[in-house]
């Protein structure tokens, strides 16, 4: 938003929802529909070149259907960056990096395995690329998205694909988040 806005209708004294970027994990749980989910999450993240508010940012895949959704995401237009690949796009563009990537592809994937201060792909990125992390079961998965919540994302949003009602009430008590898309 505007500042001047802001400001003024913060000055106001009247309610305020502010929405702004918030990038958002997504969590896929062996249960769930793979190819539909990385579809949603490849039409989120590609929208609007990845600016819009809350699109999913952090994929984190149950270790069970992980190499599925990998390769569900490379089938619908993803293209997984080697290390070489990511540190030059940190540095430029990825046109003009030194890297190509066929025509067709709609998101940058960078697998990761560690949030940390000093990656900047645990940040917040205004730009298709999306991070790719593994988690043994839906309970690791629980803690790197609670981490990632209140790392970059400000607890903005959060997103579930699962048809395990169980993990999605987990999920749903212990996530400091403003809103849960399921």
């Amino acid at each position: 938003g505007a500042p001047g806005l802001l400001k003024a209708s913060r000055d106001s004294g009247k309610p305020l929802i502010c929405g702004g970027i918030g990038p958002s994990p997504v969590f896929i749980e062996r249960t769930a529909d793979v190819k539909r989910a990385v579809g949603q999450i490849i039409a989120s993240r590609s929208f609007d070149c990845g600016t819009s508010a809350a699109a999913e940012q952090y994929v984190v895949a149950d270790q069970q259907i992980a190499a599925q959704a990998r390769q569900e995401m490379i089938s619908q237009g993803a293209y997984f960056m080697n290390e070489e690949e990511e540190s030059l796009l940190l540095d430029w563009l990825a046109k003009r990096a030194g890297f190509q990537v066929p025509e067709d592809i709609k998101v940058l994937v960078s697998q990761q395995k560690y949030i940390t201060d000093f990656n900047p792909y645990a940040g917040a990125l205004l730009c298709p690329v999306l991070v790719f992390y593994i988690e043994n079961d839906w309970m690791y998965a629980c803690e790197k998205c609670m981490e990632l919540l209140v790392n970059e994302s400000c607890g903005h949003t959060l997103v579930i694909h699962s048809e395990d009602q169980d993990v999605i009430r987990q999920f749903m008590l212990k996530k400091p988040v403003g809103r849960m898309l399921i």
